[in-house]
């Protein structure tokens, strides 16, 4: 977590802070340390590809299921950084969907789960589709989003100034 600043009163950590801290990440995570831990939390091995010319412009990944593992592909010819948003982004619905049910509170409810190995359960996430319409996946979407962003400040590789790095 980033320190506050003495002029500001720390706040209390959002609901999905909470659920951020709930992964038990070291205090200065890279992307290996999450993957492992949303592995662990999944209880599936999970493998991620980039893929040149996957025509992926309508989805920031896509998550499926193979007989001995859980791949992620996300687009090759997105910047580093961006990627790696993806990559956290996909993390963090496997992370909704397998997270225990005491993660979640009032103010941050479990979303409404697909069955299990369903179409939908392990579904495209959509940029901008109108698959994506319906008020449960959009919240879910802000929510993975959020999380994403969470995780992204904590990561080592970009610390907090991946928007200065990025942007430069």
């Amino acid at each position: 977590m980033t320190k506050t600043p003495k002029h500001m009163k720390p706040t209390a950590p959002s609901p999905v802070d909470m659920v951020v801290l709930q992964l038990g990440l070291p205090p200065s995570p890279d992307f290996e340390d999450l993957r492992l831990a949303v592995e662990s939390l999944y209880g599936r091995p999970l493998r991620l590809k980039e893929i040149r010319g996957a025509a992926l412009r309508a989805t920031t990944g896509i998550v499926f299921d193979a007989p001995t593992f859980t791949g992620i592909i996300v687009p090759a010819e997105d910047s580093s950084y961006y990627s790696l948003l993806s990559r956290v982004h996909e993390l963090c619905h496997l992370i909704i969907r397998s997270a225990p049910d005491e993660w979640f509170s009032p103010e941050l409810p479990r979303f409404k789960q697909p069955v299990p190995h369903s179409h939908r359960f392990l579904r495209i996430c959509p940029r901008n589709s109108s698959e994506s319409a319906d008020a449960e996946t959009v919240r879910e979407e802000e929510v993975v989003e959020q999380m994403a962003r969470a995780f992204m400040r904590r990561l080592r590789t970009f610390e907090s100034r991946a928007e200065e790095n990025y942007f430069g």
